[in-house]
């Protein structure tokens, strides 16, 4: 009955202890409007867990005479995101997803439709 018990217990223990450590916390860069390399509205960082962890989101414009042009971009963490390009009328969003580095949803300048 101990060794039952105790495998028991191991079983348990083991898994959190072993999957914790698996992969470290991320931080992302927050900001819910940024435009030419600077923030400028709601600048912070978040720190993912667990999860798919850092989110770019790229707004683009549609207009005749330039078509897609890029008008800001959010940084954020978020627990379910997927690469994807989601269109509406005249409005282009550019999603893009990034775990495992800290910052790594720094805005690389990706601006083209």
């Amino acid at each position: 009955m101990d060794k039952l018990l105790l495998l028991l217990l191991l079983l348990g223990v083991f898994p959190a202890v072993f999957f914790q450590g698996l992969a470290p916390p991320t931080v992302c860069m927050v900001c819910s409007n940024f435009k030419r390399g600077h923030c400028l509205r709601g600048k912070s960082n978040c720190t993912m867990e667990q999860g798919p962890g850092c989110r770019t989101r790229d707004f683009f414009i549609f207009t005749e005479r330039d078509g897609w042009r890029l008008n800001h971009t959010e940084l954020d963490c978020w627990d379910y995101c997927l690469p994807s390009h989601w269109y509406y009328q005249t409005l282009k969003i550019s999603v893009f997803c990034c775990k495992g580095r800290d910052f790594c949803n720094r805005y690389q300048g990706k601006g083209q439709g």
